[in-house]
């Protein structure tokens, strides 16, 4: 696609519109008096003179470098001001730009080819196919970016084939290795984080709450060891809960040094069995 060519001489004129022979041009940083440097050609291998002297036509070959900001002061040859213009930019193309010299900012970018560098950041608003190679999977499904992966599905996951027994999730080995203990030395109503717990309590006893108050899930199961000499007590409340094997209802009575398991087998039902329990 074609494109306006750029000014590819620049020519200076005086306040009557004459070309300003043997005018000087200055070029500062943008905002200051410190000098920058300007190219006579594109490569930037020879520096201009600053201030750059203007020829007979009140040209000169001058090339900024990309990215930076000047402030130009052009006076005549007798060395009075005609003019300062601050803020003077050279966009250049991305191809002579390096990455500390580059900001886009909002807009859309499209048939962009980049090759070589390295980008700093987020890609929060990338759309399209990013290849494997750059960082992306060159997919544009979650099943092809899996299997570019070699990742499973969720749920599906064929690279896990052992577990260490010491292996330890939320604090707690992974599997039925063991029951951990939750020591209560008074009266205790069972929450959330008694699940898979046994409840070590002494004096007090055990209340299960209502469905109403707390909705555990069904399949909830926990433990209580008595650990004092006298008999403890696992109440309900207005829910059932049954003795294994029995129509029995109702709370039941845990003896010295005995042990129970209580399991939710419905919204409003649970069972409990145990050596010492009646």
């Amino acid at each position: 696609m074609a494109t306006i060519s750029p000014v590819p001489k620049l020519q200076f004129f005086d306040q009557n519109g004459d070309p300003l022979a043997g005018g000087k041009v200055y070029t500062y940083e943008a905002g200051t008096t410190n000098l920058r440097t300007t190219y006579t050609t594109a490569a930037e291998t020879t520096p201009n003179t600053n201030p750059i002297t203007l020829d007979a036509s009140g040209q000169a070959d001058i090339f900024l470098q990309a990215g930076l900001g000047y402030k130009f002061l052009l006076q005549n040859a007798l060395l009075t001001e005609i003019w300062t213009v601050d803020n003077v930019t050279a966009a250049g193309t991305m191809s002579l730009q390096n990455a500390s010299a580059v900001a886009i900012t909002g807009g859309t970018m499209s048939g962009v080819t980049i090759t070589g560098g390295s980008f700093a950041g987020n890609a929060l608003n990338v759309t399209g196919v990013v290849a494997l190679a750059n960082g992306g999977t060159g997919s544009t499904t979650a099943a092809a970016a899996r299997t570019a992966l070699g990742a499973a599905a969720a749920g599906a996951n064929t690279d896990i084939t052992s577990v260490a027994a010491s292996t330890t999730i939320n604090g707690h080995t992974i599997g039925y290795l063991n029951i951990p203990p939750n020591v209560k030395t008074g009266a205790h109503v069972v929450a959330v984080a008694d699940a898979g717990h046994c409840i070590d309590i002494t004096t007090g006893g055990v209340t299960i709450p209502a469905n109403a108050t707390l909705a555990l899930a069904i399949g909830f199961t926990f433990s209580v060891y008595n650990n004092s000499g006298s008999s403890q007590t696992i109440a309900i409340t207005t829910d059932t809960m049954r003795l294994a094997g029995t129509s029995t209802v109702g709370t039941r009575t845990l003896a010295q040094r005995g042990w129970a398991t209580a399991r939710k087998v419905a919204a409003t039902e649970w069972v409990i069995t145990g050596a010492g329990l009646t």
